[in-house]
């Protein structure tokens, strides 16, 4: 961040990839903290409806879900659905993953 700035490509990447770290680590709150700063840049810099974007949103939905705040993670699921029914289409592998987890929250509230 300090040498390329948090609007950099590269930045945003890393970014994305400490806070899959973490989640990974189940550290779900400081991976929703990232995850929330980096959907910030990326929606400022690339827009709502960038593939990243919504891999971002898509991936804090994830973090959501693990610290069983469903209503949250639910609203942003259906958001990031139907975009990327638009941008990627309704067969689309990270489409219907989306879609997945959609039926997998409302089935646990």
């Amino acid at each position: 961040q300090r040498v390329l700035g948090t609007e950099h490509l590269e930045t945003m990447s890393t970014i994305m990839n400490i806070a899959s770290t973490l989640g990974g680590q189940s550290k779900h709150r400081e991976s929703e903290s990232l995850l929330r700063e980096l959907l910030k840049v990326q929606t400022r810099v690339l827009g709502t409806e960038h593939p990243d974007t919504l891999l971002t949103s898509f991936n804090l939905c994830a973090a959501l879900l693990e610290q069983h705040k469903f209503g949250e993670a639910e609203s942003r699921c259906r958001e990031v659905l139907a975009g990327r029914r638009r941008v990627l289409g309704a067969e689309h592998p990270q489409t219907m993953m989306t879609q997945q987890m959609l039926s997998y929250l409302i089935k646990a509230q």
